[in-house]
């Protein structure tokens, strides 16, 4: 890979939601660029379309109810992406039949990464112990489901990671911590994030750059300082909990 060659760059993404009543656009002309050990926030108000642009950068959109159009590089190719999706319901996206163990172990059989179920846990800071192991989603607590599909998404060894809304119905105590956790990944293992978040006083924690969406487009974008400071200094001081 070149020399300065971001990890992820989009251009020019068009998404069209091919409604009954004709195609509607979702999303216009997005442009920007993660570099590799990269916190990069998404912010923006419920319906802006920071889901619906995470779901088009991991290829996630449906091919029939969707079209995408402009360009999504990885490494400067158009292919080869390494990437995992945190989803915002860890309740809903974990299998409810699964124990811990069998949740964490499958992706790792899946990608053949060669982790460690318990290295997984104690990577996202969850003590390992026979009553986690053998606990079935319904039986944690939120933070503890959060943790656990962040370890499914670790045992892909990801260069990129992509949270959605990650700190919903969590408490203060563990935003705090989950927003710790990201910053400890990256530094250690060297792991991008795009975080999604309507919070500016999470990404004002641990974000490096932030992206403003609103209406389907990027409004603005700097460190957090700067994009809450002059772009939205209304939203910013609604959101800036925790």
């Amino acid at each position: 890979m070149p020399a300065g060659t971001p990890l992820l760059e989009v251009e020019g993404l068009v998404v069209d939601f091919a409604g009954r009543g004709g195609p509607r656009r979702v999303l216009g002309d997005i442009s920007f660029a993660i570099a590799s050990g990269e916190i990069a926030g998404l912010f923006g108000d419920s319906g802006c379309g920071k889901t619906t642009l995470a779901l088009a950068i991991a290829g996630l959109l449906p091919r029939g109810r969707y079209r995408v159009s402009g360009s999504v590089r990885w490494h400067g190719a158009e292919s080869g992406r390494r990437l995992s999706f945190v989803f915002q319901d860890p309740l809903l996206a974990l299998n409810p039949v699964l124990r811990v163990r069998e949740q964490v172990s499958e992706v790792i059989r899946a990608h053949a990464s060669g982790e460690r179920v318990e290295e997984l846990l104690e990577l996202v800071r969850l003590p390992v112990s026979r009553r986690l192991l053998d606990a079935y989603p319904h039986q944690l607590s939120g933070g503890e489901r959060q943790r656990v599909l962040l370890a499914q998404a670790l045992a892909a060894r990801p260069a990129l990671v992509i949270a959605d809304e990650p700190f919903t119905a969590l408490d203060v105590i563990r935003v705090v911590e989950l927003a710790s956790l990201f910053a400890d990944l990256k530094e250690r293992r060297g792991i991008s994030f795009l975080v999604i978040s309507h919070s500016a006083g999470v990404l004002a924690r641990i974000a490096d750059f932030v992206l403003a969406m609103r209406g389907g487009r990027i409004v603005d974008r700097g460190t957090p300082s700067e994009v809450f400071r002059k772009s939205i200094p209304a939203a910013a001081g609604r959101n800036h909990g925790a």
